[in-house]
């Protein structure tokens, strides 16, 4: 249980820099129209889940992430028992991470040696925290679209996807990184079938927001990703992961030029600018220690 405990830590980390978690807000850096709720679990099971959480404030400094978005209403963000594996975003209502969906995420990380890492670099910690960030910005991504009324062509939860991608690419090329290949290994680890393949599921296959995830990370930054598609040079030679096909890797610049277009047009004019500077300036990771 140690490395989930640490996990979490990190997870404030990313969210709050050493030493300044009490010093967000000072800096003016919340968000009003932003409510949370830890919900205590019925199942006894999560209650340290729920207690660590709370105990780390990780909401509170996610409030303080999203201080430079301008909201018409208020959204309630939450951690729940869902008794279900997931809760998807519906219009008006709150976002809800799952207590079920972080032990999800527990039961896949432990997978990794406790002190090793992937072919790809991935650490049990930021297996962890990338993919709590990813289902939290893809759950905000819903309430911003339904909030700010923005339209959606296709999936809606696939944009939602697309646009957490996107923002986790913005905490800066060495976070981007950590929490872009956890996530990454969140849908390779439960084999792309975390969602199911149902069809008529408003949500892409696994499989498909996997490749979507990988996408935006190498159309955003080809330097930093550029394993996720190129030979890579090892103690043993040339390494080829094939992550992500060829063919889909010569479209992602424009994937990802047309999302930053979507986002500056529909989504930009309604955040703060001065909060945003505040908020690029801050190092929001730091590297993990192994305290």
């Amino acid at each position: 249980m140690k490395y989930i405990v640490s996990a979490f830590a990190l997870v404030v980390l990313i969210l709050c820099p050493v030493g300044e978690c009490g010093s967000a807000m000072a800096q003016g850096l919340q968000n009003s129209q932003i409510d949370i709720e830890y919900v205590k679990p019925s199942n006894a099971g999560y209650l340290s889940i729920y207690e660590r959480l709370k105990a780390r404030r990780v909401l509170e400094e996610l409030r303080a992430f999203l201080a430079p978005l301008q909201l018409p209403k208020k959204v309630l963000v939450k951690t729940e028992q869902c008794n279900a594996a997931d809760r998807l975003y519906q219009p008006g209502g709150p976002v809800t991470v799952c207590y079920e969906y972080v032990e999800q995420l527990e039961k896949l990380a432990a997978k990794i040696p406790a002190d090793g890492k992937t072919q790809r670099g991935v650490s049990r910690e930021d297996a962890i925290v990338g993919a709590f960030v990813q289902v939290t910005l893809q759950r905000m991504s819903s309430a911003v679209f339904d909030v700010l009324d923005v339209p959606i062509w296709g999936r809606e939860q696939d944009a939602a996807d697309k646009l957490a991608g996107f923002l986790m690419l913005q905490f800066g090329k060495d976070t981007a990184r950590r929490l872009l290949n956890g996530a990454a290994y969140f849908f390779e680890a439960s084999d792309r079938t975390w969602t199911g393949s149902d069809f008529s599921d408003p949500r892409g296959t696994e499989a498909q927001r996997f490749y979507n995830y990988l996408c935006v990370a190498y159309g955003g930054d080809r330097r930093t990703f550029s394993d996720f598609v190129e030979s890579q040079s090892t103690g043993r030679g040339l390494q080829r992961l094939d992550l992500l096909p060829q063919w889909r890797a010569e479209r992602c610049p424009k994937e990802y030029n047309d999302l930053k277009w979507a986002f500056d047009s529909t989504i930009m004019p309604s955040v703060d600018q001065e909060l945003l500077q505040k908020v690029l300036e801050r190092k929001w990771l730091r590297p993990d220690d192994g305290k």
